[in-house]
């Protein structure tokens, strides 16, 4: 009997074939479509304000370069060297580069090749780097060393400039302290080591030059030292409160460790090692005021500063106070604007009104008038107990005195004052970061003036967040965080987005990433258009360059349908417990057509987040009907245990379920936003506008939100099995904001009736044990930004296995309906709920009967751990009702089959279930369930519609199934083995098994009306089989790098995928690379056309040469400058092909010949043309040989020199070990003949 119905059902399934058009290996191709992250710790940042282009560097040697959105740029120094320095020269196009080794790299960005900046130059230094200084103005890059001096190189010539380097010039001052008998001078041996570098924001010909000890102003016309500050702290000065009481009564000299001019140029600050800060005039020797963050004049003892410390700590001892150095600072001013131009920002002539919907301004509107004041910015100086961040110091506008005489080469006493009254800080901000600043660099609007004029925003690093778990992987463990500049006194500092590749850093950490395909109703729902507009102005203000989708003709097959091509959403899961989304559809990498002659331009990142459906856990785990849960108590005690496990998505209902670590599992809604919602109706021409989708995006939004969860819903209710019961229909959705379930906008209020839960004892019903203890009602919760549409939290469910709860690692699944139903298991722990009240269905313990013990089958409970869950709507052997259905398979190979039912207005499960077992399903990862056509049988609104039109056809016997009929093939792909089955409970019709294989994830992708089953294996390749007959079809070998294991895969039903190697390697690819665009996309980094704006305008000139007529100071332009730092041995310029240049006049030449038509023979001009294009051609090829020749030795001369000059350290250190050793031993020898001379 066994055998006959085997043998039935293998016979009509190998009739099926649903993988026909993709039983090629021409149907797949491997492809990658992005790169997620950085690949190591952040070290540099620089800014470029004309190009508006951001650079990094990081540690492992990478460089990477961000402009407009899709504009990005990635490459290698050659060599894993850390990257110390990074600047720009600004709206040059050359990036300067200084690695570890203290070489320096040149590259041009207006020169690509193959999508990686030329090298223009390198050389190697022969000094550590400490400090680097370009400008706009001239074509000179400035090199603090370690020795004292500052190296300066010409980057338009590519080589040092010799005779313009700048000497150690605090060496004279060192000798003169030893000389005056200083107590504390240094010795002969010290050497002065530069700290900073930088030029004069109005006179470039002067160079402010930090030491140890105090700053040097350098004249490079007359390469002379035109003065040098001293920052003395007296006997009894409090300085930064570092001192013990052994050196508070001596006379300090705290170490310069950074410079920052104010844009006037009157001014310059210096921070010190001590945490002070030192302001003096470049007029005046003397400083004109030393003070810390929070106190002025601490170069000023008072009584308290020399006996009020006695009474703190130990008696007779000082306590220090721990201050922080000063690591950077940034003197930023702003223009000031008329009264006209404020009023016609106001209200521009003939400008439209305001629309109502509000919306963020972009960065680029927003304008700063400080009235004349200026922003300090420090990194630094902080006490153990202030705040920690960046903190901004808002000083007063300078107002100049009276014309007061003074001795020469010294400031007036009015003019000091009133230099003095413009240090007094009016407001302190401070910019939080989760652990202590690192860096930070101000994005300035112009290039002049210490690159810190007129910033729109400031980009900040910082350190690990305690707070967040640790990965055992490799990541990068700094935060990367910017803000708008400058800060508000009446709102907090608003946070931008960074480019996609800076998000997977630091609190940002990956753990876990996964492609989801939605419909095209739900995506239109997910990028509201007030969203989308918002989408520019919360991003950083980076606007250069432009990208280009790359075709290729080489990878074309049968041109992809409009189904084919789903939208896609990438949901990545990170270590600060939030989820977020991210939009990386076709439509994405395609760009956009502005015209029917232009190119496509990509005008959106890739991935494009969506920040607004951010789903934060935290947020939900703070609310106070959380603190049940096992989570919500361990977040409070111990955040940095608690992480999240498991993400599942509802595509079409659009409901997020994540269990975290310790088995709880909470629940998110898409809702509307209330705040918008009334508006919506008088709004909807201020949305078209803001929209991209073909039809208006008011009728969309208003509309149709609710229109598939009333089907569904409806549904549901006509496969109620009473039918004397009824549900009561959606309630209707209030708007008022104090509505007490705003997160019921998918499903309305279906009224469940009060029952008993299924006992784990006996299998009976005993109303004293309830399910519904493990649900916790979260709607209404607080989210970061209810006045967008997003995700707001529905439920939490406790679910803390005894494993889980010891800390023990569990195996645990999720499973999230498109019907409103939720499945979740820990080890052998599982739980069902039914969104739509919520209500718990079923909490299945294992080791105590009930639920496991009721199947078909009688035995032992089985207690092994669940390793798959799918929802299905389909029909079970000999049972024709389509209903919902939980397969749940279990490391054993047992798989139970729960069916559930509506019976008197509440979902629950039947009394008993169907259970099969066989050995090729052991520790089976995935399941699927698809009909005789290949289409999955998923639980969604298509199928449920489906069962209903077959329930209504129950009462014709013509429309049942007949008997032996294929209702269903079931799909279970385990560690070595494939296997597909008859109508679910059937008989196995084939197999696929493989010992070594080691398979991972697996998933069916549906092109051209076909499926095919792609499995993910250890050994880093994806197989594809055909179905239902599992037969081999093709295998792509993807490259991993230096992994051993292919990482965490996530495939989607289209054949894209996201691969999670670690948090540092995240890549987005494809095995249907067909009709895709290159990656990467073609970036034009540098625009030519981009002027640099004038550092100083006529007027002032035309000062600086009558001033220079009569004997003043003579204010150098950047040519001037040229001539004299590079002399009169500089080096011709470099033949540079220009940006954007046409190509080779023999490929045009050539091309027109091939034009021609005909084979006609050539006349004498034309065969003179002919040669002279040849010769032309060789003269092409061999300068192009030759320049290419140029840099290889040059990078080997670099080489050679590197190993010459360790070789000579090798060297000189083995002669003084070896001197040493010989002195040792003369020593040792006189001791002893002397020893042996004493009676």
């Amino acid at each position: 009997m066994f055998s006959s119905k085997a043998r039935r059902a293998q016979e009509a399934v190998e009739r099926l074939n649903c993988s026909e058009v993709l039983q090629t290996a021409q149907a797949w191709q491997l492809g990658q479509l992005a790169q997620l992250g950085i690949g190591s710790e952040l070290t540099a940042i620089t800014y470029d304000p004309v190009q508006s282009l951001l650079a990094v560097g990081t540690e492992h040697g990478r460089l990477f370069v961000f402009g407009a959105p899709g504009v990005e740029l990635g490459w290698d120094l050659g060599m894993p060297t850390k990257i110390r320095h990074l600047v720009f020269k600004p709206g040059s196009g050359f990036l300067c580069v200084v690695d570890s080794k203290d070489t320096l790299y040149i590259f041009d960005l207006q020169r690509l090749d193959q999508g990686k900046p030329h090298r223009d130059s390198s050389l190697s230094l022969r000094s550590t780097v400490t400090c680097v200084e370009a400008s706009a103005s001239h074509s000179f890059l400035f090199l603090g060393c370690k020795d004292g001096t500052v190296d300066v190189f010409d980057i338009d010539r590519g080589s040092l400039a010799h005779h313009a380097r700048i000497p150690n010039l605090w060496l004279a001052q060192e000798e003169i302290l030893r000389r005056s008998g200083v107590p504390g001078a240094p010795s002969r041996r010290h050497i002065p080591v530069c700290t900073d570098v930088k030029s004069h924001p109005l006179d470039i010909n002067l160079v402010a030059v930090a030491y140890e000890g105090g700053v040097s102003l350098w004249n490079l016309a007359t390469k002379q030292c035109e003065r040098n500050w001293e920052f003395v702290l007296p006997p009894g000065a409090p300085g930064g409160g570092n001192d013990t009481e052994e050196s508070l009564f001596m006379e300090r000299r705290p170490p310069v460790t950074c410079l920052a001019w104010r844009p006037d140029g009157l001014l310059f600050a210096a921070g010190h090692e001590d945490g002070t800060l030192s302001f003096s005039s470049a007029e005046d020797e003397m400083p004109i005021m030393i003070r810390t963050l929070e106190r002025v004049d601490v170069n000023r003892a008072t009584e308290e500063d020399l006996f009020g410390w006695s009474a703190q700590g130990q008696p007779g001892q000082r306590q220090p106070a721990n201050r922080e150095p000063i690591f950077r600072l940034a003197w930023s001013g702003f223009p000031q604007e008329t009264w006209l131009s404020q009023s016609l920002a106001k209200n521009p002539l003939g400008a439209p009104a305001p629309p109502a919907l509000p919306s963020s301004p972009h960065l680029s509107d927003e304008k700063t008038d400080l009235h004349g004041g200026t922003m300090l910015t420090v990194l630094g100086g902080l006490l153990p107990s202030d705040p920690v961040g960046v903190h901004v110091l808002e000083l007063p506008a300078y107002a100049a005195p009276s014309a007061a005489g003074g001795k020469p080469g010294n400031l007036s006493l009015p003019a000091k004052e009133a230099l003095r009254e413009s240090l007094l800080h009016v407001g302190h901000h401070l910019y939080p970061t989760p652990a202590p600043p690192e860096d930070f660099i101000v994005l300035a609007r112009n290039p002049h003036y210490g690159l810190a004029y007129d910033p729109s925003a400031i980009l900040i690093t910082s350190g690990r967040d305690t707070r967040c778990p640790v990965p055992s992987a490799p990541h990068a463990s700094n935060n990367i965080e910017a803000f708008t500049f400058p800060p508000s006194n009446t709102r907090p500092p608003r946070p931008l987005r960074l480019p996609v590749a800076l998000w997977f850093s630091g609190k940002d950490t990956c753990t876990a990433a996964q492609v989801v395909n939605i419909s095209q109703l739900s995506h239109r729902h997910l990028l509201h258009q007030f969203d989308v507009s918002d989408e520019a102005a919360e991003r950083l203000p980076l606007t250069g360059g432009h990208a280009f989708p790359r075709p290729r003709s080489t990878r074309r097959g049968p041109a992809p349908s409009l189904s084919d091509q789903p939208p896609r959403i990438l949901v990545t899961s990170h270590v600060d417990l939030t989820v977020r989304f991210h939009d990386v559809s076709n439509q994405v990498l395609w760009g956009r057509k502005y015209d029917e002659v232009a190119e496509p331009r990509i005008e959106h990142e890739f991935p494009r987040p969506l920040r607004h459906l951010d789903v934060d856990v935290k947020s939900a785990l703070a609310d106070s009907r959380a603190g049940e849960l096992q989570a919500a108590r361990l977040w409070r005690e111990r955040p940095w245990e608690l992480e999240i496990d498991k993400v599942s998505v509802g595509e079409e209902n659009l409901e997020v379920a994540v269990s975290l670590s310790t088995g709880d599992v909470l629940v998110w809604r898409y809702v509307e936003s209330l705040l918008l919602r009334g508006s919506r109706s008088q709004n909807r021409l201020d949305s078209f506008a803001y929209g991209e989708l073909g039809a208006e995006p008011g009728f969309d939004r208003v509309g149709d939100p609710h229109h598939l969860g009333s089907a569904v819903e409806g549904a549901l209710r006509d496969l109620s099995l009473d039918q004397h019961g009824s549900i009561p229909p959606p309630a209707a959705e209030s708007s008022a904001p104090t509505s007490p379930a705003p997160g019921r906008s998918r499903f309305g209020s279906v009224s469940h009736r009060g029952r008993a839960s299924l006992s784990q004892q006996s299998g009976a019903f005993q109303p004293e044990s309830d399910p519904q203890d493990h649900h916790v009602d979260l709607s209404g919760s607080p989210v970061p930004r209810p006045d967008l549409d997003g995700f707001r939290p529905l439920a939490a469910f406790k679910f803390s296995s005894p494993s889980s709860a010891s800390g023990a690692a569990t195996k645990s699944r999720l499973a999230l309906s498109n019907v409103g139903f939720l499945a979740a298991s820990n080890d052998a722990s599982l739980l069902v709920v039914d969104l739509r009240g919520p209500e718990v269905i079923l909490v299945d313990v294992p080791g105590a009967g009930g639920a496991a013990a009721q199947g078909k089958g009688k035995g032992k409970i089985d207690a092994s751990p669940i390793t798959a869950l799918t929802w299905t709507i389909c029909a079970i052997g000999e049972d024709h009702d389509r209903s919902p259905r939980l397969v749940v398979t279990q490391g054993s190979g047992l798989t139970r089959i729960f069916e559930l039912a509506n019976v008197g207005g509440g979902w629950h499960l039947s009394e008993s279930f169907a259970s099969v077992h066989h050995d090729s399903t052991r520790n089976a990862f995935a399941t699927f369930v698809i009909d005789k056509a290949g289409n999955e049988l998923l639980a969604d609104s298509q199928n449920l519609q489906l069962a209903l039109t077959h329930q209504a056809s129950f009462g014709s016997h013509e429309h049942l199934d007949p008997s032996g009929a294929i209702t269903s093939l079931w799909i279970t792909v385990s560690p070595t083995t494939l296997a597909c089955f008859f109508n679910l409970d059937g008989p196995k019709t084939a197999t696929y098994e493989d010992e070594n294989a080691r398979f991972e994830k697996a998933a069916l992708v549906h092109a051209h009306g076909c499926v095919a089953l792609v499995v993910q294996s250890r050994n880093c390749a994806l197989s594809m089989f055909s179905l239902p007959s599992l037969t081999y079809i093709a295998r792509a070998k993807f490259d991993t790098t230096l992994h051993d294991s292919a990482g965490i895969f996530s495939l989607a039903s289209d054949g894209d995928f996201v691969q999670h190697l670690d948090p540092l390697n995240i890549r987005l690819g494809t095995i249907r690379d067909l009709y895709r665009p290159a990656f990467p996309p073609r970036v034009i980094a540098f625009d030519p056309s981009i002027p640099i704006p004038a550092q100083t305008n006529t007027l002032s000139a035309v000062g600086s040469a009558l001033g220079a007529w009569f004997g003043g100071k003579k204010v150098y332009t950047g040519a001037e400058l040229d001539s004299i730092l590079g002399g009169p041995q500089r080096p011709p310029p470099k033949n540079r092909p220009a940006p954007g240049a046409p190509p080779p006049i023999v490929t045009a030449t050539k091309q027109a010949q091939a034009a021609k038509s005909g084979y006609s023979t050539p006349t004498q001009s034309e065969f003179v043309q002919g040669a002279t294009d040849t010769a032309r051609d060789i003269m092409a090829r061999t300068n192009a040989a030759l320049e290419q020749r140029g840099e290889y030795l040059s990078a080997i001369q670099d080489r050679l020199s590197s190993a010459a000059n360790d070789a000579a350290k090798f060297a000189s250190d083995t002669k003084t070990m070896a001197q040493r050793e010989a002195a040792k031993k003369s020593i040792s020898s006189g001791f002893s003949s002397l020893w042996k001379k004493i009676p």
